[in-house]
């Protein structure tokens, strides 16, 4: 096992949707001796590749990966960029007056390993509490900053670290401040790390730690269902991208023989129809403006499109299609399957995953084929052998239920509990011998987290 870099150890979330006492995942190896090669070494410590979570529907599979996605909102943008409207746990009614706590586990870049965690209030719309505390190979932890407010309500802050110089000293004093006792209205609804972020560009001390933890929420990916991955047209620009997305489309049988990079002049008119023609003249304007140095990514109408200048200054435009025999009669996305359009989705991953990328994906499964679903999967497991990338997805796909594929701690269950709450545990609690067919045990109920239908339902129904 090699060093790895940016990776997620784990997550617990509570007071969040259908999670009411505090749920946690946790990537942690355990001691199963199955696919080794699943196993990246962080910090000292055995960190899965993968992590797979099913769960009947209602269940709270997708809650977990909204969590996500919420906290990560409210880290990098803070409270006043998120909809904080009935994310508490709805079913208890003292949930709107109880805190939203949300904690990661995750080792940054520098290969330094850091338990994070934020507190909102969704009655009062603040951030209650927030801290940072880095832990050390052998076990000892520090406080990089822990901010609270204290049994009389005023704001505090806290730090065990130790300065280089005294210059660092006073420059850390300072944006800690900003948090305590005289905090602002506009302060209570910011992260820390956000702050660090955009006023300091320290290189080192404790400042640079902060910045690369603010550095790990930004890096990550998160894909829902309807999520598109945007910066598609840029991508096939290059003549390598496109030969790789064209040999994984072929890999799966999807019809497309290449992937093409189609460029023209923008027709604003025929994108604008139906526009009043002075907004449209007001964004023809603002978008030529926006390109006179840099390209820019345009979206209108489910199509992506990558804008630049050419020479005599006319607005170009590049357009992803795709070859399905005939070069002189190419597809555009929109004329994809749900299920192709899915890949075009996934496959990026592939490309960007020498970027040790930590990747959250809502329905990993969706519009695609059981087969399919478990050879992008096997793929992934083949073409990130050398690199630190990790999935953590949520399926319905039983088929992805096999330990010749993954590893039992890789795969965990979330259940909806009779107070309507979701409860998350690991298949690993159940100790299965690893040549136990899981997928069949699964769909019998032995592991719970599978719809049970309520058949006196019907009988009354029909009387």
């Amino acid at each position: 096992m090699k060093e790895s870099r940016e990776m997620f150890i784990g997550f617990s979330v509570s007071n969040f949707l259908s999670f009411k006492s505090p749920q946690t995942m946790s990537m942690m190896a355990s001691k199963v001796a199955r696919h080794k090669e699943h196993i990246l070494n962080g910090n000292g410590k055995k960190i899965l590749k993968t992590g797979l979570i099913y769960g009947a529907n209602a269940g709270g599979k997708s809650n977990f990966i909204k969590a996500i996605d919420f906290s990560r909102d409210i880290i990098l943008d803070g409270l006043e960029e998120v909809d904080l409207n009935r994310k508490y746990f709805r079913i208890n009614k003292e949930g709107y007056r109880q805190p939203g706590v949300f904690e990661y586990r995750l080792i940054t870049q520098s290969k330094k390993e850091y338990s994070y965690g934020i507190a909102i209030s969704y009655a009062a719309k603040e951030i209650i509490s927030e801290w940072l505390v880095r832990i050390e190979k052998n076990g000892s932890e520090t406080c990089i900053f822990n901010r609270d407010i204290d049994e009389s309500g005023e704001n505090f802050t806290f730090s065990e670290v130790t300065h280089k110089n005294e210059a660092e000293k006073i420059k850390w004093e300072i944006f800690l401040d900003v948090f305590g006792k005289n905090i602002s209205p506009a302060m209570k609804k910011k992260s820390i790390l956000s702050d660090v972020a955009e006023r300091s560009n320290e290189k080192s001390g404790v400042l640079k730690e902060i910045m690369d933890v603010y550095e790990w929420f930004q890096s990550i990916i998160i894909l829902f269902p309807t999520s598109q991955y945007s910066g598609l047209n840029q991508l096939v620009e290059k003549e390598e991208v496109r030969k790789f997305f064209s040999g994984i489309l072929k890999y799966f049988d999807t019809g497309i023989e290449s992937v093409e990079s189609k460029q023209g002049e923008m027709n604003f008119d025929r994108i604008f129809e139906g526009i009043p023609k002075e907004h449209a003249e007001k964004l023809k304007i603002r978008i030529s403006n926006d390109i006179e140095n840099d390209p820019v990514m345009f979206k209108v109408n489910n199509q992506v499109y990558s804008l630049r200048k050419d020479e005599e200054g006319n607005i170009i435009t590049t357009k992803m299609m795709q070859n399905h025999g005939n070069p002189q009669e190419l597809f555009e996305y929109s004329d994809e399957s749900d299920g192709t359009q899915r890949l075009f989705d996934l496959i990026p991953l592939f490309y960007e995953h020498q970027n040790n990328r930590v990747i959250f994906i809502d329905e990993i499964d969706r519009s695609l084929h059981t087969n399919l679903t478990r050879r992008f999967l096997e793929l992934f497991y083949s073409l990130t052998e050398k690199s630190d990338c990790q999935i953590i997805a949520t399926t319905h796909d039983s088929n992805l239920l096999d330990l010749d594929l993954v590893r039992q701690d890789e795969i965990w269950f979330i259940k909806r509990l009779e107070d309507h709450s979701s409860k998350m545990y690991s298949l690993n609690r159940y100790k299965e011998r690893y040549d136990k067919k899981i997928d069949k045990e699964y769909l019998l109920g032995r592991y719970d987290a599978i719809p049970i239908f309520d058949e006196e339902i019907l009988e009354d129904m029909n009387d």
